[in-house]
């Protein structure tokens, strides 16, 4: 149970770092972009494929 919160703590972390990077450099923000669409993506992919072979 430490160990989650120790890890949420590390996460929620660096998204705080990385939203005041964002706000100063326009290439984190494009990559944070591209990483969602790929997450988005990923999710996409793997409910097409439950739906196809079930």
């Amino acid at each position: 149970m430490i160990d989650d919160l120790v890890e949420l703590a590390v996460a929620a972390a660096v998204d705080v770092e990385t939203e005041k990077t964002a706000k100063k450099h326009r290439w984190v923000r494009i990559l944070r972009a591209l990483v969602g669409l790929l997450f988005f993506a990923l999710i996409v992919a793997a409910i097409y494929t439950t739906f196809k072979y079930s």
